[in-house]
């Protein structure tokens, strides 16, 4: 009689198995594993309702919060070994950027990290890539640190053979949003704030890079005279530690790990891409247990895009980008207050500016939330400028990035007259009106007289507004906002030295901040309550009261139509100018 064993796994089977189980265990976390970010384009500060992103990446991207957020958590996991990060970035703003790079380089303090990349296409790129341990690039590459350089559009002279009329009040003579359409060249003032802002953010960026490599600014300096470096030039410079390709990265990684070098394709070392570890337990709060007090709470209201009075939302055109509206910020904030287990409030903005209107309506609900006893820290991203910055200027506390464009204090508000431009295309147009301004904002005919002085009244109103609550909030005399305002953009680091900033820092330490106002321990351990809602069905439940930010049906769909044309020009302007926000026939910050 025969008898038939069973085939019993070997060593190498039964230890991938362990491992396996292992694994499965800590949600998908394997022990030792090495983090995987590509960053060709930085993270994005918030979601909009764009599927072709979803569709396209297979679910959305990770947030440059979440990514910090998976990094901090990263750096004290014992399960995690190491980082290696392909780090592209053809075009970023500098405020993100240093979000991200105070993440990476916090956890290359712990644990090995390396940075690779076919080229540094940018100064921002070698920037982020000077934060890790280990810099490496393919043999074709340069190193893009070139510098800052800025320029601006200016439409006048076309306009002016087009038969258009550029009629605009501007409050502050660094107030530049308007000159793209009244100027052909620089001013004197929009020169000075332009040379005054790249440089301040070369300062910051080159001396980090300095300190980084081990190297004299002065000579980091030098280099970028003579940049983009081959890679002969970047080696020798010490700007990049060893040329190679990606395979060749990968097993240095794994041999900085203490794992052994092993292709694609075998198990070991194994690895793990940081948006699949930032989907793992320690990124969601804990479910709450009956009868156990829960942990105090941070409200993070997030305000990102440019400010609308109403709802805002997802515009048709560009699809993927979103306004912030005056109502459902100022809601988020109410909520927020009322929620007697929110501590403290964050303010996250991220915004170029927009309406007077809305901002007023954003503004009013932090001076109520402090009142109430609330504190309310407010945490400024790549932008915060113009209403951005009227938005937090009543918070407790104002925490910015150093190269976060803020301030922008001023007014500007104007039309386009095209009746010249209708003639010449043969073009009738009349109007009918009931009373002498009711057809003042047309462009048809320039603003009258006394229109004119209406309009000038106005802007004079808002701009003494903006300056008086700027010096309350701030604890600042008016004269001394005054000098720092009249619309000038200055970086996070300027504004720290005017009073317009309290601390440097991203989220994570305005969230550090708040702990301490509401008189928790700076390491407590604390839930964050995310506002506003912004899943499709947060946008589309129907309300039951005034009180939750969400929008019915028939509104949300009024909402994505009424902004696609406005959406338009409104992208076109940042894109030009990047710190301001313009909407013709209305008053913006």
């Amino acid at each position: 009689m025969f008898g038939f064993l069973p085939n019993l796994p070997g060593p190498d089977e039964l230890k991938s198995l362990v491992r396996k189980v292992d694994t499965a265990r800590h949600r998908g976390v394997p022990d030792g594993c090495v983090l995987e970010l590509d960053l060709q384009s930085v993270p994005p500060e918030s979601h909009g309702f764009d599927p072709l992103t979803v569709l396209s990446l297979g679910g959305k991207p990770l947030t440059l919060r979440q990514t910090v957020d998976a990094l901090h958590r990263a750096a004290e996991d014992d399960r995690v070994a190491g980082l290696i990060a392909r780090i592209q970035l053809s075009a970023a703003a500098p405020g993100p950027v240093q979000e991200l790079r105070d993440a990476i380089a916090a956890f290359g303090k712990v644990k090995p990290t390396l940075a690779w990349a076919e080229t540094y296409p940018g100064t921002l790129s070698y920037y982020l890539a000077s934060a890790f341990r280990e810099v490496w690039m393919q043999p074709s590459g340069t190193v893009g640190l070139i510098g800052f350089a800025t320029s601006a559009l200016f439409l006048r002279g076309a306009l002016d053979k087009a038969g258009i009329e550029a009629q605009f009040v501007a409050r502050g003579e660094y107030k530049s949003a308007a000159n793209l359409f009244t100027q052909d060249s620089y001013t004197d003032a929009h020169r000075e704030a332009d040379s005054a802002l790249i440089g301040s953010l070369h300062a910051q960026v080159f001396a980090a890079v300095a300190d980084a490599r081990g190297l004299p600014v002065e000579e980091v300096n030098a280099l970028a005279d003579r940049a983009p470096l081959l890679r002969d030039a970047a080696v020798s410079a010490k700007l990049v530690d060893r040329i190679g390709f990606r395979d060749e990265a990968y097993a240095r990684i794994a041999e900085l790990t203490g794992a052994p070098a092993q292709a694609d394709g075998d198990d070991a070392p194994q690895r793990l891409f940081l948006s699949r570890y930032a989907k793992t337990s320690g990124s969601r709060p804990a479910p709450s247990i009956p009868g156990r007090k829960a942990k105090p709470g941070i409200a993070v209201i997030t305000l990102d895009g440019p400010i609308v009075s109403g709802r805002g939302g997802p515009q048709l055109l560009p699809i993927g980008n979103s306004n912030a509206g005056g109502d459902t910020i100022a809601a988020a904030l109410r909520e927020a207050v009322a929620d007697e287990d929110v501590s403290a409030i964050v303010l996250r903005v991220n915004s170029p500016g927009g309406a007077v209107t809305g901002s007023e309506t954003i503004w009013r609900e932090v001076v109520r939330a402090t009142e109430a006893g609330k504190p309310v820290i407010a945490s400024m991203g790549a932008v915060a400028a113009s209403g951005g910055y009227y938005v937090s200027m009543a918070a407790d506390e104002i925490v910015a990035n150093a190269g976060t464009i803020t301030g922008s204090i001023g007014v500007v508000t104007g039309k386009l007259v095209s009746r010249q431009l209708k003639d010449k295309l043969g073009v009738g147009s009349d109007a009918v009106r009931t009373n002498a301004n009711a057809d003042a904002w047309s462009s048809n005919e320039r603003f009258t007289q006394e229109q004119q002085e209406h309009v000038e009244a106005e802007a004079d109103l808002f701009y003494t507004d903006f300056v008086e609550r700027v010096a309350a909030g701030r604890n600042l005399g008016v004269d001394a906002v005054e000098e720092v305002a009249r619309g000038r953009v200055w970086t996070g680091a300027d504004a720290l030295e005017r009073g317009l900033v309290d601390e440097l820092g991203g989220l994570q330490t305005a969230i550090v901040r708040a702990k301490i106002r509401a008189g928790l321990a700076p390491d407590a351990d604390v839930r964050i309550v995310n506002y506003p809602g912004s899943s499709v069905l947060d946008v589309l439940r129907p309300k039951a009261s005034s009180q939750p930010a969400a929008a019915s049906v028939p509104q949300a769909l009024g909402a994505l139509l009424g902004s696609s044309v406005t959406g338009i020009v409104d992208q076109v302007e940042r894109t030009v100018t990047g710190a301001h926000a313009l909407w013709l026939g209305d008053y913006r910050f």
